[in-house]
């Protein structure tokens, strides 16, 4: 009854209370040194950590976005935003835009149907390594949990060297797939992070893995975190002593503070360093400390140790009670997560054996623009959209999708436009268990999961948000080694639809002779022939 009053109230506040939310952001380089060592990062408006976007329920966010880094293309992803019916306000670069080339501007408009916690990032080239990134809460007139005062959190790992450079290391034939290893780890892009708190109060803390690679063990001295949202979903309320994050996940947790403020306490973040190379860990990294700071005149702690415990994600409840996705004519898509050698060399990302083009070898038309411009007999032939590993769904259908990872690294997958319930998990490493009660009544919803090493994870969706959407693993290194798959939902429904494109996305793709039309090779006119779509990736031209 609670659950379906809050609602009704909150489409009540959607219809009445929306506001438009403009944001002029010049993106260009900023010189920041959050750990003491002083990088180029990528700022707005001349200021990094890039902002937060705080909005509410049903407001409308518009960004007038001008590239200013002179020397990179820029896309803005919004993650965790459906973004349905304005698919092509996602972001992905070559995907469902042209890239916002050096001196241009761009247009990002859209409604927000959600609440909760989110985040953006650059999709292009590496380039949210470099700090184009920051937390995005819509607000709820009416959640369901109580709070004095909320706090966002972020963790995010940190680079010295800059992510071009990055990059050509880790896809060079001379690198044996060993992925660049952080400098240094971050609260709030910062270190030494002192919250002020109150004593008898509670605190709603957002808490989001901004980082490239490391997954994030995270504890408040005690202190019990209460989850209640989860990648935007409301959760049964959940003790934990700890969080285990891994990169883009999201959970929001209500801290209640100590009844007096005799002493402060450490909040502790750790890296998990089992898929770091051992050569190049330096001692520096690894923890991270911030403070609870109940009285300024006294002390500080010294950091404690964490030890890890196995963090079961799947045993959240949903708080809506969202029931088992199912239908008698459910499809299955199988995928399997591998890692070897190509032709050059290179050590490449595959799911079911075949790696995704970046950069200079994406399609030469953006996917979503295929789909808008062929014709009906050609719409659901997987081979019109070139080696962007594509699965094509008719609109309303359940899916279940099983991924297998072949690897022994533990591999966190995104679906863009989708939570997802996760209906089972085994084969893990102890940190992350089996799923002991496999596809429950209500399973736990979120856009991130962690697919174990040697194990495996199957998830459900409802394909019912037409448009072009990315699945992939969400350790930047391995996007840009090629480990994504494309899910195409209905894409004649899409088509039908009329999809209005912005005058800003034309000419981004006009001012870099980019195709609007065509297969993935360009090809309007014999749409099977792929001739000239490219094949494999780049050895250089990075950046």
């Amino acid at each position: 009854m609670l659950f379906t009053t809050t609602l009704v109230f909150a489409l009540h506040f959607l219809a009445v209370s929306a506001k438009l939310r403009t944001f002029n952001w010049n993106i260009g380089w900023v010189l920041a040194s959050p750990d003491g060592l002083t990088r180029p990062f990528v700022g707005i408006n001349g200021h990094w950590p890039c902002p937060p976007i705080n909005v509410n329920l049903g407001d409308i966010i518009k960004i007038n976005a001008y590239n200013g880094l002179g020397n990179e293309s820029t896309a803005i992803h919004f993650h965790g935003i459906f973004q349905k019916g304005t698919n092509f306000m996602d972001g992905p670069a070559m995907v469902t835009q042209c890239p916002i080339a050096p001196g241009e501007k761009f247009v990002y408009e859209f409604k927000v149907t959600q609440t909760g916690t989110y985040w953006y990032h650059a999709h292009i080239g590496g380039q949210y390594v470099d700090g184009f990134r920051g937390p995005i809460v819509v607000h709820d007139p009416a959640p369901p949990f109580k709070y004095d005062q909320e706090i966002v959190m972020t963790l995010s790992d940190l680079y010295h060297d800059e992510a071009p450079n990055l990059i050509h290391y880790y896809q060079s034939p001379e690198n044996s797939g060993s992925e660049p290893v952080p400098d240094s780890n971050l609260i709030n892009e910062a270190q030494n992070v002192r919250f002020p708190i109150v004593a008898g109060k509670t605190y709603l803390f957002r808490i989001i893995n901004m980082g490239a690679f490391a997954s994030q063990w995270l504890q408040f001295g005690q202190h019990i975190m209460t989850i209640v949202e989860v990648d935007g979903v409301y959760t049964q309320p959940y003790d934990v002593p700890m969080l285990f994050m891994a990169t883009a996940q999201r959970y929001s947790v209500l801290v209640k503070a100590k009844p007096t403020a005799v002493q402060n306490f450490a909040i502790v973040a750790s890296m998990a360093m089992d898929m770091f190379d051992p050569s190049k860990i330096s001692p520096k990294i690894g923890q991270v400390t911030s403070w609870l700071v109940y009285n300024s005149a006294a002390p500080l702690p010294n950091p404690f140790e964490i030890t890890p415990q196995p963090f079961d994600d799947t045993q959240l409840v949903p708080y809506d009670a969202q029931p088992l996705f199912d239908s008698p004519t459910m499809q299955t898509i199988y995928y399997t997560v591998s890692f070897g050698a190509n032709e050059n060399n290179q050590i490449r990302g595959y799911i079911n054996g075949q790696t995704y083009r970046i950069r200079a070898n994406m399609p030469q038309v953006p996917t979503l623009y295929t789909v808008l411009s062929a014709p009906l007999a050609n719409l659901y032939n997987p081979a019109i959209y070139g080696q962007v590993n594509p699965t094509i769904l008719p609109l309303g259908t359940v899916v279940e999708m099983e991924i297998n990872n072949h690897d022994v690294g533990n591999h966190p997958f995104h679906l863009h436009g989708h939570n997802f319930q996760v209906v089972n998990r085994f084969g893990g490493a102890p940190s992350i268990p089996d799923m002991p009660n496999p596809w429950p009544v209500t399973p736990m919803r979120r856009d991130v999961i962690i697919i174990p090493g040697g194990g495996s994870v199957t998830i459900r969706f409802v394909a019912d948000n037409p448009g072009v959407s990315l699945f992939h693993c969400h350790i930047e290194w391995h996007v840009e080694a090629g480990l994504t798959a494309t899910i195409i939902e209905a894409p004649d429904v899409l088509q039908n639809s009329k999809s209005y494109i912005p005058n800003s996305h034309k000419t981004a793709c006009k001012l870099q002779k980019i195709s609007m039309k065509g297969n993935a090779a360009g090809n309007y006119k014999n749409w099977l022939d792929l001739t000239g779509a490219n094949t494999s990736p780049p050895l250089d031209s990075w950046g």
